[in-house]
């Protein structure tokens, strides 16, 4: 190893020192200006993000509501065939086949939004 020579140690080398006004300007301007705009787009997506959450907690809201409906009407039609059975014996398979028809068609129409809400849940929940 040779040994260091003072002189090469007082020599710094020249670095270009800029004025504080160009090295704001040229370095730490555009990165705030940046910054806003990361700020701003994130308080907007917060924002749309919030709005579509509460819109799909209204649309699950209102098909709770749909399906409650047409549970309580179906049992309140039910109650009401228990308590006035039909008194006469001719045609009366055929009006319990028709009424059976309707409960099964209510049925199905409130799987189906069943399945449309859980769909709509996994949806959500996946977004």
């Amino acid at each position: 190893m040779r040994p260091l020579d003072i002189v090469e140690l007082a020599e710094p080398e020249e670095v270009e020192v800029l004025e504080p006004e160009e090295d704001f300007e040229q370095f730490l301007l555009p990165v705030i200006n940046e910054m806003r705009e990361d700020i701003a787009a994130l308080s907007r997506e917060h924002g749309r993000a919030y709005l579509r959450n509460r819109s799909k907690l209204w649309e699950m809201d209102n098909m709770l509501i749909q399906i409650k409906t047409q549970v309580e009407a179906s049992e309140e039609s039910a109650l009401n065939h228990l308590q006035n059975p039909d008194d006469g014996v001719e045609g009366r398979g055929t009006r319990r086949c028709e009424k059976a028809e309707e409960k099964a068609k209510e049925i199905a129409k409130m799987a189906e939004m069943l399945v449309e809400l859980v769909r709509r849940i996994e949806k959500s929940e996946s977004s």
